[in-house]
């Protein structure tokens, strides 16, 4: 017969056992937090923590036809998403993926995407997709001195190639065969992204496809104040996840 000691020894191991499963079920070895699914898929919000926002591709839920990966080697995460559908190189806004993000620092803020080519060895063919920020303060391309707006804004000048409706085409350039962090966009005179947001809020991101086979593996939105480095650093922990 077990005594009263031994019981409540056991009990206090237990509780032990339990409460370091429930505080390490969130965070995996790669420094990744998992997603929370709620009951509405699109109340999921990414929230911006000390100027840096960063997010899986795929870890919303609802991935609009955009195919969930992981056999192309050197992603980040646990998998990565790519479209393998028709091209819509002019017609943005088809297998629209969805990201809300919080933010509770208002300020610039700059976007670069980790993409790759995965078919053919062309580092010019199957490497771009659609972005835009409808909602936000601020959405261009800068590149020095130069800026260039999304079309159909009312501002100008547009980027060289594709844009329509308030969309980017955002391009990676380079060998095919490499995951690269890289946003551009004007064909042939590549600008970084920036998006401004005045005000504390929830704000929507937007990606549709262009460019079949174009893979999308990991996105960051970073302040000012924070170097590209340290934004893209793949040990950083992936932003926190509420249902709003």
């Amino acid at each position: 017969m077990k005594t009263t000691s031994n019981i409540s020894n056991l009990l206090i191991i237990s509780i032990i056992t339990l409460f370091l499963a429930c505080s390490t079920d969130n965070e995996s070895d790669d420094n990744t937090i998992s997603p929370i699914t709620c009951q509405n898929p699109d109340s999921a919000v990414y929230e911006e923590k000390d100027g840096l926002v960063v997010v899986e591709f795929e870890s919303i839920q609802n991935h609009n036809d955009w195919v969930k990966e992981n056999s192309t080697t050197g992603f980040l995460g646990t998998h990565y998403l790519v479209w393998k559908g028709n091209q819509f190189l002019n017609a943005p806004g088809n297998g629209l993926l969805t990201y809300k993000i919080k933010i509770t620092n208002p300020g610039t803020y700059r976007f670069i995407w980790r993409s790759r080519v995965t078919n053919g060895t062309s580092g010019s063919e199957h490497n771009d997709s659609w972005l835009r920020f409808a909602d936000a303060s601020g959405f261009y391309g800068k590149k020095g001195e130069s800026i260039v707006y999304p079309a159909d804004t009312g501002q100008s000048p547009t980027p060289n190639g594709s844009s329509k409706d308030g969309w980017f085409k955002i391009y990676k350039s380079g060998p095919a065969d490499q995951w690269k962090w890289q946003s551009s966009t004007s064909d042939n005179d590549g600008h970084d992204i920036f998006v401004e947001f005045d005000t504390p809020g929830t704000y929507t991101m937007e990606v549709s496809a262009r460019s079949s086979f174009h893979a999308l593996d990991r996105f960051v939105i970073f302040s000012e104040n924070i170097t590209q480095n340290d934004a893209i650093d793949e040990t950083i922990v992936l932003s926190e996840t509420i249902c709003d």
